[in-house]
């Protein structure tokens, strides 16, 4: 009795290995699966940018807002004749080179192109009031503020996408004194995917461009060097070393 043959539901060791590699392949489809949708998520994960600023004559107050998915940066500055001043002292190393700001600004075109173009405002509330020593320089510069207004915010339209219904813009004149207050609102929006892209494309820029600079440098040097030996700044009748040749370089025999 003891002889007799398995029962149907007993599987085989081949059966039972076949399983179990089975649950396993299923188990790595589920978890590249999240991981898809992970980093899908994270590709769509807005930052938000918000910004606001309060100026009164010479005196201004920033705060900056950053938030990248669950995570919140905020800084507040204050600009004027009598906010603290931070002075850094840096050193410089022997060998540095000054950072050329038109090469920098050159390489990131195309990034800054393409992050503008992804980046959403939301909010943009300007309000501008002016004020001159009578009624007639207070409407003036009123309209001039109209105009300088309008003229950024059709610059800034062509960067950005803009909300038409979250622009309010006002300049407003005051005719009791001197003075020039803006407060300004704005809320910016990009997917962390598309900025990140976007880094990437200004620092690959950097590199292509700081790359081909040593070249051209490398160039010229070695240009330098194959001038007969003399240096490139001596003239054609000058050895290397800076001292006039004699005729001819040679003896030629003239007495």
């Amino acid at each position: 009795m003891g002889n007799g043959p398995p029962p149907l539901w007993q599987d085989s060791p081949r059966q039972c290995g076949k399983g179990f590699r089975g649950w396993v392949k299923m188990g790595w489809l589920i978890a590249v699966g999240c991981l898809a949708a992970a980093m899908a998520l994270l590709w769509l994960a807005p930052v938000q940018l918000h910004l606001r600023l309060a100026q009164a004559n010479l005196k201004a107050e920033v705060f900056v807002e950053l938030r990248v998915g669950w995570l919140r940066f905020a800084r507040a500055i204050t600009l004027g004749e009598k906010a603290p001043r931070v002075r850094a002292r840096t050193r410089r190393r022997p060998g540095a080179k000054k950072l050329d700001v038109r090469d920098l600004l050159a390489a990131s075109v195309q990034g800054l192109r393409y992050l503008g173009r992804a980046t959403w405002c939301e909010r943009l509330r300007l309000r501008v009031e002016v004020g001159g020593l009578d009624a007639c320089d207070s409407a003036l510069l009123a309209g001039l503020g109209w105009s300088l207004v309008c003229n950024l915010l059709a610059q800034f339209g062509r960067l950005v996408q803009v909300n038409p219904a979250g622009v309010a813009v006002a300049v407003v004149p005051n005719f009791q004194r001197p003075l020039l207050r803006t407060d300004l609102d704005c809320i910016l929006r990009v997917p962390l995917g598309k900025a990140t892209w976007a880094a990437g494309m200004v620092l690959r820029a950097a590199l292509r461009r700081r790359a081909l600079l040593a070249r051209i440098r490398e160039r010229q040097r070695r240009k330098g060097d194959r001038t007969d030996g003399r240096s490139p700044d001596s003239s054609p009748h000058e050895d290397g070393d800076g001292q006039p040749e004699e005729h001819g370089g040679r003896e030629h025999g003239h007495r």
